[in-house]
């Protein structure tokens, strides 16, 4: 008996101009594994290079900013959670950033 494995369809990707809820429509649509059979995402073995620049900007003061885009409860919950810390919400944010690279930084 001959087993037909599923006719897989080409991913739509979604265009340069596609909006917050278009990127998470699309993501949770589609996941990691598909992306990367089809070409769409590749892994990237080599952590050389993230391990350098960790180094680099851990002797670096903070002057650059980076502007994003979350939604409003997302903003209430994190200025929610600075005032259980007692820290303000960019410090907050700079180390979830931080520690979010430095873990990737270490995956194999």
């Amino acid at each position: 008996m001959k087993v037909i494995a599923p006719k897989r369809t080409r991913v739509k990707l979604p265009g340069s101009s596609a909006g917050y809820d278009e990127l998470a429509d699309f993501f949770e649509k589609h996941d990691t594994v598909e992306l990367l059979e089809q070409g769409i995402m590749v892994e990237d073995t080599d952590h050389f290079d993230l391990q350098a620049m960790r180094l680099e900007y851990q002797k670096q003061p903070n002057s650059q900013q980076l502007n994003i885009r979350i939604p409003k409860g997302a903003k209430r919950m994190i200025e929610r959670l600075t005032k259980r810390k007692t820290v303000e919400v960019s410090t907050l944010v700079r180390m979830w950033v931080i520690e979010s690279m430095r873990r990737e930084a270490s995956q194999p």
